[in-house]
């Protein structure tokens, strides 16, 4: 019997993609429960933008090895979320930091369908890619069990207020090319 390397690769990446969504739904991690939160609106002739910030109870990880996780500034109920988020080995933006993983997206939330059971949305993976700030090169960074993101257009956010700051894990199901077919997230904490 042969088995193609690919084949191999891809239920390898689905196993530990599964191991890895299923034990953070068991466990919360302290950087994972949200301290404080803030988010201001600057304007900037015309344009405004938004400055955010999450302080976590402990050190938000930066070594690409915590699982798939990040932190969603909701918006009109899901649709426009801005995320920072982690979840190595998939590689869907072209400004992920490359040891930590994290980058920016702004996504469209959806109720979860059965591929994600027991999560609280899904990502709407057909209108989030046809969104232009999908890949988003916003200015990020971690420091110590601080978030920060700025100089965020509004209008990026279909110029919505952000109504709700989470904490969440990413439960990645892959299809047989390695490519998500769906993308569960749990909300952990919420501010």
């Amino acid at each position: 019997m042969k088995i193609h390397l690919q084949t191999l690769l891809a239920v390898s990446v689905t196993a530990t993609a599964l191991i890895v969504g299923n034990a953070w739904a068991e466990t919360k991690a302290d950087y994972l429960s949200i301290k404080k939160t803030e988010v201001e609106v600057k304007s900037s002739g015309e344009q405004k933008k938004l400055e955010l910030e999450v302080e976590t109870q402990a050190t938000i990880p930066v070594d690409g090895k915590s699982g798939a996780f990040g932190y969603a500034f909701l918006t009109d109920g899901g649709n426009n979320a801005l995320v920072a988020v982690t979840h190595l080995p998939i590689d869907d933006s072209s400004h992920e930091n490359p040891s930590s993983g994290f980058h920016t997206h702004v996504l469209d939330l959806m109720p979860p369908t059965k591929a994600c059971e027991g999560a609280n949305f899904e990502v709407d993976l057909v209108n989030s890619a046809k969104n232009t700030a999908f890949d988003a090169d916003y200015t990020w960074k971690v420091e110590g069990n601080e978030l920060s993101i700025k100089n965020v257009p509004v209008a990026d956010l279909g110029d919505a207020g952000v109504e709700t700051i989470a904490a969440f894990t990413l439960k990645p199901l892959l299809d047989e090319k390695g490519k998500p077919s769906n993308l569960c997230v749990t909300v952990v904490d919420k501010n």
